[in-house]
Parts: structure tokens; C-alpha cells; sequence
């Protein structure tokens, strides 16, 4: 009997052994979330080298802009894949807003000055600036028609030309009930925040 119970624990060690050199095979997990930490493999589409703001693109297509520590923005370059963590960002107030009123003044404000007008900003992606009053980029509002919403999950997704969307989480202060896919809403957003980055 000794011999059989030894028998079985060997084969037991030996399966455990091969399933942990079967994960370190397969390489990084494309997107994993843990406690509002997301990790993902990401392709980097551009680097705001002074606000220190990264646009990274995941393998589902879904686009999130990242703060970075000044020791890692001058190290990170446009179509570089990464491997990057960070804290998602969060919606923190939300408002619906109609036609031709708020929506267009803050198309107008973030196109000031590069030869755009409202009309061809709307057919952009989402719109984003910065809060009136606000000393830096930790915080922005985002003008976008709603492409879907979960309140389960409590997020809201934004949808982009090229298939590219955008999924903010709702913080626990923000009401989703009034809110429909079609609606046009701004957002006030903290912004995601970069725990780790690594080359893949």
C-alpha cells in the first residue's frame, strides 16, 4: 500500500511540474484585471512626452491613455509592444447633454487653432480636454455618444473609427439607470495610471 500511495504522489508532482512548464511556455497573458489593476500587451500609438501620457492599444482593440512616471515616457516609443499595468480609469460624474449645446463647445474648445471645426470633430473619436480650473491632465473630461453600457460590470464603452473602443469604469458615485447606448454624455474621468511597464 505504501508503495501505491508514493506511486500516485510521484505521478501527482510529475503532472503539477508539467503544467508549470506548460505556463511558462505560453507566454503573457494578453489581459488580466486584479483589484483595479489591469494588465495587458499592448502596442503604444502615441507618447505625450510632456504631460507624460501614453496611448496604448490592447489586443481587443480597446484604446486606454496611460500617465507614466518621468524615468519610463522618454523610453517609450510609438509601435512598441509592451507589456503594461496600470489603474484603469474611472468616471467620477457623468451628465447627458443635448444636441448642439455642451457637446459642440467642448468640440469647439478642443479644436481651437488646428483648422477644425465642431462638425468635423464630431466625426472624430471621442472628444477630450481638460476641466475648467484643473492644473494638470490627472483628471479630463471625454464628450462621446454612449456605444453600449453593462451595469453589471458598471462600465460604459465608447466606440472609435477603425473598430477602436474605449471602456470606462463607473465610479461608485455615478448613476448608470438614465443612460442608453445613443446618448451623448461627458464625463469626468481620473485617468488610468501606469504601475508597471516591460518590453514583451
Amino acid at each position: 500500500m505504501r508503495v501505491f500511495v508514493a506511486a500516485v504522489k510521484g505521478v501527482f508532482a510529475v503532472a503539477v511540474s508539467l503544467l508549470f512548464i506548460d505556463d511558462l511556455k505560453a507566454g503573457p497573458v494578453e489581459i488580466e484585471a486584479d483589484a483595479g489593476v489591469i494588465t495587458m500587451v499592448a502596442t503604444v500609438e502615441a507618447v505625450d512626452v510632456t504631460n507624460r501620457v501614453v496611448t496604448v492599444v490592447g489586443p481587443n482593440n480597446n484604446w486606454v491613455e496611460v500617465i507614466v512616471g518621468p524615468d519610463k515616457i522618454t523610453l517609450i516609443k510609438v509601435k512598441e509592444k509592451i507589456t503594461i499595468s496600470y489603474q484603469d480609469e474611472v468616471a467620477v460624474a457623468l451628465r447627458k447633454v443635448n444636441k448642439g449645446q455642451q457637446g459642440d463647445a467642448f468640440a469647439a474648445e478642443e479644436t481651437a487653432g488646428m483648422g477644425l471645426d465642431a462638425p468635423i470633430a464630431a466625426e472624430q473619436d471621442w472628444v477630450t480636454v481638460t476641466p475648467h480650473g484643473a492644473t494638470d491632465l490627472t483628471t479630463i473630461e471625454i464628450t462621446d455618444t454612449v456605444a453600449a453600457v453593462n451595469r453589471n460590470k458598471r462600465t460604459i464603452t465608447f466606440a472609435g473609427t477603425a473598430g477602436k473602443t474605449r471602456t470606462i469604469v463607473a465610479g461608485p458615485n455615478v448613476s448608470l439607470d438614465q443612460i442608453e447606448p445613443g446618448d451623448e454624455v461627458v464625463l469626468e474621468v481620473t485617468r488610468a495610471v501606469a504601475v508597471d511597464i516591460r518590453p514583451v
